[in-house]
């Protein structure tokens, strides 16, 4: 029996170091195979290992003598063993991995694309750089990621998404991205409903929100204590203090940015949108002396690193603005030439670390506020912004059909206005109003309060009519005030009232409107008309074929049910409205208003 044990127990070595020796020549096989033993310290590396896992058959060799003199002995042989390669399973990897840093350095980390906005681009490639320096503490100091962060213009990298990243853009934007991280959940969620169709190229995971940053109205400091108020003000309310304070706001084009996108159908849900965009200057990144909209992180940014005396800007937070929320959304490329699995997973372990402390950390530090963290140190006066943050709205963006609607509404208002301005000046229009004033000089006011109200863009013409003459004063062009004031103080109310034709002129010297400028004739008039050779008929006939909106203002004696002044304005679409000497210069500038706004 002695000697069957000895027999089975000098066996055992040798089967462990022949199962050894064929792990050895398998793993070799398949090292050549994949080309991972392609240099000299490669191999050495390779032979080493090799060596000391034969040398372990010696190692099983002595444990057995030794369990021999043990009771229980194979028990006991067992459960070293076990041990011996729970241990081996546990601390191989890593000091493999040590081992093959040391003799042949770091491996190439593996490229991952990130597109983002241009207003992103700086917090998120900081935040990027965190996360390779995270990878390379967990991996001996070597990055396992290298995250290339770029950015496209306005929402082209939306389109091109969406037209599966053309060779033109390859070009002009960049290659294929991994990670898209845009400023909006709303673009995102476009992208991702185009892409999901059979047949397409691109599958555009959707990711949650990794952080957000509210839309803020930038001030110099100078005007901010004078407009910062106690109580929560809206978006229309601060940009109406701003304005009167002559301070001009620039704002980036909303339909090409989400800071601009997101004011703007805030702006027109308190304010008439002829008036916001009549209101803001187009701007992409703040200027000296001028308010800006965009989001908190980029005015924050441009405190700290723009600013000789901090800040150059101070946050207004409106309470109905919305936000900036930045998904991170996961894209995987299905063509042969540009499939991206390599990059898959540590694009996931990126997405996973944004939500760790760590990354959340490395968000505030770039002046974005993550989901579920307090605002950090970087938050404060200093730099314009505060760290508390109270907001009305739960939604960071409009929904699809309000989203529809503010840009109906901010073509319509885009549109440059082109209006020719009618005076009556007819006899009388000199008769005193309530307070002492002529009719006429009460008018010529009125004119120039509509005017201040106009935009760089708009053009206006005037001309009087009295008598049986109009007499053009100032030309079709862009915004005159003083122009229009001293062609007026030359006028002398005297005779009848050709309304007929001045109406008649005026379609002639304005022209028809399209797609970029609207335009429309308004005349003010005291009276019926009484000296034109045209008659009513023949105006209306007119207007039908020109297709240009006539408003008309009646004061004084004038009505518009009982001088039927509504069937020439009906029959353009536009208007006709009674007014007061008090309320002309109000009349007037709401009649501007509507033509910048596009309605009838």
């Amino acid at each position: 029996m002695e000697d069957v044990d000895q027999r089975r127990s000098s066996t055992a070595p040798r089967y462990a170091g022949a199962l050894m020796l064929a792990a050895v020549a398998g793993h070799l096989l398949s090292e050549t195979a994949t080309g991972a033993l392609t240099t000299w310290q490669s191999w050495v590396l390779y032979g080493l290992g090799a060596g000391l896992l034969v040398l372990s058959a010696s190692a099983i060799e002595r444990l057995n003598q030794l369990a021999k003199r043990i009771r229980l002995r194979w028990v006991v042989f067992t459960a070293v063993l076990a041990a011996a390669a729970v241990l081996v399973a546990f601390a191989g990897p890593p000091l493999v991995a040590y081992g093959r840093v040391l003799v042949l350095g770091c491996p190439q980390p593996t490229e991952v694309r990130v597109l983002t906005s241009q207003d992103a681009e700086p917090a998120i490639s900081e935040v990027a750089r965190r996360f390779e320096l995270h990878t390379a503490a967990e991996n001996h100091g070597c990055r396992t990621a290298r995250l290339y962060v770029f950015s496209a213009p306005g929402d082209q990298g939306a389109i091109a998404l969406r037209s599966s990243w053309s060779a033109k853009e390859l070009r002009e934007i960049g290659p294929h991205p991994d990670v898209w991280l845009p400023d909006s959940t709303a673009e995102a969620n476009e992208v991702v409903r185009r892409t999901r169709g059979v047949g397409s190229a691109v599958r555009v995971e959707p990711g949650e929100s990794v952080a957000f940053s509210p839309v803020v109205l930038g001030v110099p400091p100078r005007i901010a204590k004078d407009v910062v108020s106690s109580t929560p003000e809206t978006w229309g309310e601060l940009l109406t203090k701003v304005g009167r304070t002559g301070t001009p706001v620039g704002r980036p084009n909303p339909l090409l940015t989400a800071a601009g996108g997101l004011a703007t159908a805030a702006l027109y849900e308190t304010l008439d949108p002829a008036v916001v965009e009549r209101g803001v200057e187009e701007a992409d990144r703040p200027r000296p002396g001028a308010a800006m909209i965009t989001t908190e992180q980029v005015l924050l940014r441009h405190n700290k690193t723009a600013c000789a005396q901090k800040p150059c800007l101070t946050a207004l937070y409106p309470s109905d603005t919305y936000r900036a929320d930045y998904p991170l959304n996961l894209v995987e490329w299905e063509a042969q030439d540009v499939r991206n699995h390599a990059a898959r997973e540590p694009a996931k372990a990126f997405r996973a670390w944004l939500g760790t402390q760590e990354g959340r950390a490395a968000l505030n530090a770039t002046g974005l506020r993550p989901a579920g963290q307090a605002a950090g140190a970087e938050f404060r006066e200093e730099f314009g912004v505060r760290a508390g943050l109270a907001l009305d709205r739960e939604e960071a963006a409009p929904d699809d059909a309000a989203q529809a609607e503010f840009e109906k509404n901010y073509e319509q208002a885009k549109r440059d206005g082109r209006v020719w301005l009618t005076l009556d000046a007819s006899g009388s229009m000199a008769e005193l109003s309530p307070t002492g004033e002529t009719r006429f000089a009460v008018a010529v006011n009125g004119v120039g309060k509509a005017l201040t109200q106009m935009g760089p863009e708009d053009t206006y013409g005037l001309s009087v009519f009295r008598d049986t003459e109009v007499r053009q004063l100032v030309p079709l062009g862009r915004r005159d005030k003083e122009a229009a004031a001293a062609a007026l103080s030359t006028v002398t109310p005297a005779g009848g009232t050709p309304l007929h034709q001045a109406v008649l002129d005026s379609l002639d010297r304005v022209g028809a409107g399209d797609a970029d400028h609207v335009s429309a004739v308004i005349a003010l008039t005291d009276g019926e008309d009484t000296t034109s050779p045209q008659t009513r008929q023949d105006v209306v006939d007119a207007v039908r074929r020109k297709g240009v909106r006539v408003f008309v203002i009646a004061v004084g004696d004038a009505s518009c049910a009982t001088h039927a002044l509504t069937t020439i304005t009906d029959a353009s679409g536009g208007e006709c409205r009674d007014s007061t000497t008090d309320t002309l210069g109000d009349d007037l500038a709401e009649l501007f208003r509507r033509v910048w706004g596009g309605s009838g």
